[in-house]
């Protein structure tokens, strides 16, 4: 069971959308762009249907039912009972069939199993969640409920979207609010004022918090979008179009959506993150060798991914002496693409070992050695740390010997993205010799 932690703005939210919920059913066709740019997402990054999905704040429906009559199995789950009253007559019109209706906070989604969906839309709490640590718990728990591999939507409100909406709207308000504006532009928050539902409550986010943000919460980035495009905040004659003039609008918003000169302008920021299937790999393997006392250390871009670098990990790879080496080939022979045994090649020989794990290539160098000039030499890391991968301690090398280990191999650009988050005196320990290191 989850526990939810303090928000001050959970009860004025429910309220705001239990007055009004067809406005917030009408607010995607004021903003067709938004909308058509985060279909444009969903349809590139979403698995193919029937996949599970969770619409989590999903208001009324509108991206539910779009993804119901694609042939998805959507939960929806939103604060709002009156939203979801909506949304159950909004699919009926629509003739589509939400598979579930729930209602709750995205804090707690405790009625669900781990690994219950294969999607998950977070594309409303995460701005109306004023505490950091109850934003970080919302995608934790989204986390959590997600299967391995599956993609999460978390939405966002730039910073500068209500000072830009009081330029467009009401550019006296710099003078007559002065407050205000310090409000936004400092702690980036409206915080709850009045009683519940008489004004918007919600935290924008800077644009540079997202990605630290996702990856702090166990995901890897694939994307960051600016769903207005160029066209936020002057949207109003393009979301009047039809037919090809519309379509080319849509195409070329979605197209430069990525650009990260235009996330400080726009209203809305959506991320796609991916749930990585090589960490929950390697948490099960990681338990599985503590508890037979197989020893082991992850080496690699696993190893630098572990230490927090924001790499994509392809693979994983496991260094072990000889004797280790074999035992993880008998414990998981099942999943042996290329069984244990000793293997040599121009530079370096070790006996290695290739598994797969659900889709996940792990690879084992048992005592692995490199050729200097006619002789054979070890290979392998002599620094041990621990690292927490959700509650399990995976063994793994110093950041600081693997960021060596990329310079002596001529990967500069690798190394260069591990050196801001080495420790120094750590580095200059292994390059003066003071640790001990045979990595190549």
């Amino acid at each position: 069971m989850s526990t939810e932690p303090h928000d001050l703005a959970g009860a004025h939210i429910e309220q705001l959308y239990d007055d009004d919920p067809q406005r917030e059913w009408e607010r995607m066709e004021r903003h067709r762009t938004e909308f058509a740019v985060t279909m444009c997402a969903l349809r590139d990054h979403l698995p193919p249907p029937p996949a599970r999905v969770l619409d989590c704040g999903g208001g009324p429906g509108r991206f539910a039912i779009e993804l119901a009559r694609l042939g998805y199995e959507v939960t929806l789950f939103d604060l709002s009972a009156e939203n979801l009253r909506l949304a159950r007559q909004r699919s009926a019109e629509a003739g589509v069939e939400i598979a579930a209706y729930a209602h709750g906070t995205a804090t707690d989604l405790s009625r669900y199993p781990d690994g219950t969906f294969d999607a998950v839309l977070l594309m409303g709490p995460l701005y109306h969640l004023l505490e950091a640590d109850s934003r970080r718990h919302a995608l934790g728990e989204a986390h959590r409920v997600l299967s391995p591999g599956g993609v999460l939507f978390a939405a966002f409100i730039t910073r500068y979207a209500p000072v830009r909406y009081y330029a467009a709207n009401d550019p006296t308000w710099i003078v007559t609010s002065p407050q205000e504006l310090v409000q936004f532009l400092e702690q980036g928050a409206v915080p709850p004022q009045g009683k519940p539902g008489s004004g918007f409550v919600a935290y924008f986010a800077r644009p540079q918090e997202v990605r630290p943000l996702l990856r702090g919460a166990g995901y890897e980035v694939r994307a960051v979008l600016g769903v207005e495009g160029l066209v936020s905040m002057i949207e109003g004659q393009v979301n009047a179009l039809e037919g090809e003039a519309w379509e080319r609008w849509v195409e070329l918003n979605y197209r430069v959506a990525g650009d990260t000169t235009l996330h400080g302008g726009v209203e809305h920021l959506l991320a796609v993150a991916v749930r990585p299937r090589w960490r929950a790999v390697l948490r099960r393997l990681a338990r599985t060798l503590e508890e037979v006392g197989i020893g082991y250390k992850v080496v690699g871009g696993a190893s630098i991914a572990l230490h927090g670098i924001p790499i994509a990990v392809k693979d994983i790879d496991i260094e072990l002496d000889a004797g280790d080496a074999y035992r993880f080939g008998e414990l998981f022979s099942g999943d042996a693409v290329l069984p244990v045994a000793y293997r040599e090649g121009e530079a370096y020989r070790s006996h290695l070992g290739r598994f797969q794990f659900d889709d996940v290539v792990v690879e084992v160098m048992g005592d692995l050695q490199r050729r200097e000039g006619s002789r054979w030499v070890a290979s392998i890391t002599r620094t041990e740390t621990t690292v927490d991968l959700e509650d399990v301690a995976v063994r793994t090398s110093w950041l600081e010997e693997e960021t060596l280990a990329y310079i002596r191999r001529g990967r500069l650009d690798r190394a260069a993205e591990c050196l801001p988050h080495c420790n120094h005196s750590r580095l200059l320990a292994l390059v003066r010799g003071e640790e001990h290191t045979d990595v190549l």
